[in-house]
């Protein structure tokens, strides 16, 4: 017997010891088929250009549209917890429940507002999705998702410097084709899904609809008013024309429309407390005894009387509403020009409308509330031209990019709202504003209160600022693979990248008409190039041994949240350079796939968000910092098996660290901090079993477990706030009709009922803090009908 050949004899037969099963007999194997072992072949396009996963020199994980059905992925958000080193969050809480914070090796945004820019890019079809506010996509109709980790500065390039998400929906072809779906279940959810496939012109011209509507009661309460939190209200609609030319043009022309009809994000307050440089004390001095709503008495404090106990129940009273309307139009065009030859081009404008309306504070009083409105639009322009060379050796891509986005932000914010008020209802000045001084006295002592007094005016905290982002961003690269030898093969990649951003902010305290930020316009650009290298190895044809050294980078902007013309400041760029070795393998004739990844990134002058007090007069002080470097590290397991005809069985771990290697003071964060959203440990393991009913189809049982070690929600790693390693359960079992056209299943999720908050704050300025909490068990039924 060949070497190779008695290697994977012997290591089958180990595989079979170690997962408890008797060696079978050889007349035994030899009536199985080896196909019934054998993996599917996943393709992908991570590196714009269809190839296998497994042969792939870069650390990726992928998602079939049978995949995401299986493991019970209904949306973005859901693939955090399946993928290592990915964290995927609703963010900061005013950022509504379908803003999408997307971290990957702890690199990422928590903060939706622009002029910020998410650090991990979204793409459909190739165009990027500029803004993270509805980026919790539904994931109906979708082909595959592809979850790029390390920064992609060269064939992805704007805001990929943590990684990227490539989604791919599904395309119309030569055959009629069709899916129903029905889904009920907790909370009388009610999931209707359709689509259809059908050739307009046989084998020229091919037309697909495929429409969404999804709705589901909250699973979180407002105690005062009865309003449901954390409600799904979704409609979707996906339309595609796909026309052959010719033999050597293919042209898709993608529309899609999202409408979003829900409440606010599902949070709930966690505790009261008086930090003494904040106005926790003075407003439930002056401003409390005045409020008037729902659940307020005389007497009432902003306190710990409005903590509930439930995670799942709140005592606010403020606006909540999640409305989101946005739609595309994409065009895709591959000519092939020659044999070795093809041009495509991909066009992408987008239109975005959202209405997000918070109360943060979960409480009676107007302590924190927002109402956002913003509009954007964004058109982008990609050209790539690729080939073959070298007898196919050598494989190249070249292309250009243009990207432009304008979007305006109309937000209403209530800070403490009544200070004001109150002081100018007092009779006189009888608030010190300094330690000791003796009130009321001669004007311009430092004592607040009475009409006119203009030390009010540092208390008048609602304001309403209008601002505008106009950005630019063109780019040139290039790709190059070469296989030097049948085995050993270089990748040398570069990008350039030239970004413009205009941003205009004008805002007031509209209470006492006091200007907040006088109008003013600024621009800053930015170039860099980001270059890539790498080098790949093939151990034999089942193994390939990969290294990779990259770079991105994200442009800078403008403190997004000035309370004062002295908070209104730049901030600069961040860049990162990632180190990546990694082994991607079929063992056991393909029946099992295992693939090993370590990284080690430098992250400079990153972004940081941070809430802290303003020293001047103890309200909020939100700022973005280049907070200075820091190194992360971290390595990544991802195993696919099918040890039995019937069974399979996936594991997925990551671990990661970072550590700031310096550190600007003027942060206020220590040294020894970790980076936000970066839990050391991810891990996620599913099996099922598939039964043979004959005649009457099959039966298939699915578990799912995933595991997420302690995560840090703010930059000061708030030990309050931080939410400790949880575990989540998932099952499904599923019925299929022999010939494959019908499905039911039933399913749950958070089997244990695992409490857990996905996103929380510390709100030091006005004594609170709060937490908007997953999911909790549910349970449902889907019935499918293929044609």
């Amino acid at each position: 017997m060949p070497a190779k050949n008695r290697t994977r004899y012997l290591g089958s037969l180990i595989a079979a010891v170690a997962l408890g099963n008797s060696v079978q007999s050889d007349a035994q194997e030899q009536a199985h088929s080896t196909a019934a072992y054998t993996l599917e072949e996943v393709t992908v396009t991570a590196r714009k250009r269809e190839e296998s996963l497994q042969d792939a020199p870069v650390s990726v994980t992928a998602f079939t549209n049978s995949t995401l059905e299986a493991r019970s992925l209904f949306n973005l958000g859901n693939l955090s917890a399946v993928t290592p080193n990915v964290d995927i969050s609703h963010g900061k809480g005013d950022g509504g429940s379908t803003n999408a914070a997307v971290y990957i090796r702890g690199v990422g945004q928590n903060d939706f507002i622009f002029p910020t820019d998410p650090g991990v890019g979204i793409y459909v079809d190739g165009v990027y999705i500029a803004r993270s506010i509805g980026g919790m996509m539904d994931l109906s109709d979708i082909e595959r998702v592809e979850v790029l980790r390390g920064p992609q500065g060269t064939l992805y390039g704007k805001n990929t410097i943590g990684g990227a998400i490539n989604v791919v929906t599904t395309r119309p072809g030569n055959e009629t084709e069709g899916t129903l779906r029905v889904t009920a279940g907790s909370r009388d959810r009610l999931d209707l899904e359709g689509s259809i496939s059908v050739p307009l012109i046989p084998r020229h011209l091919f037309g697909k609809v495929a429409v969404a509507s999804k709705n589901q009661d909250g699973y979180s309460r407002r105690l005062l008013d009865g309003t449901d939190m954390g409600d799904t209200n979704l409609d979707t609609l996906r339309a595609g024309v796909s026309w052959l030319a010719s033999d050597d043009v293919d042209v898709y022309l993608a529309y899609d429309v999202t409408r979003i009809r829900q409440n606010g994000a599902p949070g709930t307050l966690l505790e009261t407390f008086d930090d003494p440089s904040g106005l926790y004390a003075i407003y439930n001095a002056l401003a409390a005894p005045l409020a008037t709503g729902p659940g307020l008495e005389p007497g009432s404090q902003f306190d710990n009387r409005w903590v509930t106990d439930s995670p799942y129940r709140s005592n606010g009273t403020g606006p909540t509403r999640d409305h989101n309307d946005t739609w595309g139009l994409t065009a895709t065009v591959d000519w092939q020009l020659g044999s070795t030859l093809n041009l495509k081009a991909i066009t992408g404008y987008r239109e975005m409308d959202a209405e997000i309306q918070v109360d943060m504070d979960y409480s009676p009083f107007p302590i924190v509330q927002t109402d956002e409105q913003q509009e954007q639009t964004q058109f982008s322009q990609e050209l790539q031209i690729s080939g073959l060379a070298v007898d196919g050796r050598l494989q190249w891509l070249a292309g250009a990019y243009y990207f432009e986005e304008d979007i305006t932000d109309n937000n209403t914010t209530f800070l403490a709202s009544g200070i004001y008020d109150a002081l100018e209802m007092l009779p006189g000045a009888f608030v010190p504003l300094v330690p000791d001084l003796p009130c009321p006295a001669a004007f311009p002592a430092p004592c607040a209160g009475g009409q006119g007094n203009p030390y009010n005016v540092m208390f008048d905290l609602d304001v309403n600022p209008l601002t505008g982002l106009e950005t630019e961003n063109w780019a040139a690269f290039a790709n190059l693979s070469w296989a030097l030898t049948e085995r050993a093969g270089v990748t040398l990649g570069g990008r350039y990248s030239y970004e413009k951003k205009t941003y205009d902010i004008d805002s007031i305290f509209p209470n006492s008409g006091n200007v907040a930020t006088p109008p003013t316009t600024d621009s800053q650009s930015w170039s860099q190039f980001t270059p890539k290298l790498g080098l790949d190895y093939r151990l034999d044809e089942d193994a390939l041994l990969y290294f990779s050294w990259e770079q991105g980078f994200k442009s800078g902007g403008w403190n997004p949240r000035p309370l004062s013309p002295l908070e209104f400041k730049r901030y600069d760029q961040e860049e990162l350079t990632a180190y990546e070795v990694g082994l991607k393998s079929r063992l056991f004739d393909n029946r099992m796939t295992l693939n090993l990844a370590a990284f080690f990134s430098e992250y400079e002058d990153l972004q940081l968000t941070s809430n802290s007090v303003n020293p001047d007069n103890g309200s909020l002080l939100l700022t973005v910092d280049n907070a200075g470097d820091v190194d992360i590290w971290g390595l990544e397991l991802e195993l696919v098996a099918r040890p039995l005809e019937a069974v399979d069985i996936n594991l997925g771990v990551g671990y990661m660290d970072n550590e700031y290697s310096s550190l600007s003071p003027a942060t206020g964060y220590s040294i020894d901090n970790k980076l936000p959203q970066a839990p050391k440990w991810t891990a996620n393991a599913g099996a099922q079993y598939r039964l043979g009913l004959g005649q009457y189809g099959s039966l298939t049982l699915r578990g799912d477990v995933t595991f997420r070690s302690r995560v840090y929600n703010d930059s000061f790693n708030t030990p309050e706030i931080v939410q400790s390693s949880y575990t989540l359960l998932n099952a499904r079992l599923t019925w299929q009709s022999a010939a494959g056209s019908w499905r039911v299943a039933l399913f749950g999720t958070n089997l244990t009922d695992e409490e857990y908050f996905t996103s929380a704050e510390s709100v030091p300025s006005f004594g609170f803090r709060n937490a908007v909490y997953g999911r909790p068990s549910e349970w449902g039924v889907s019935i499918t009908r293929e044609f």
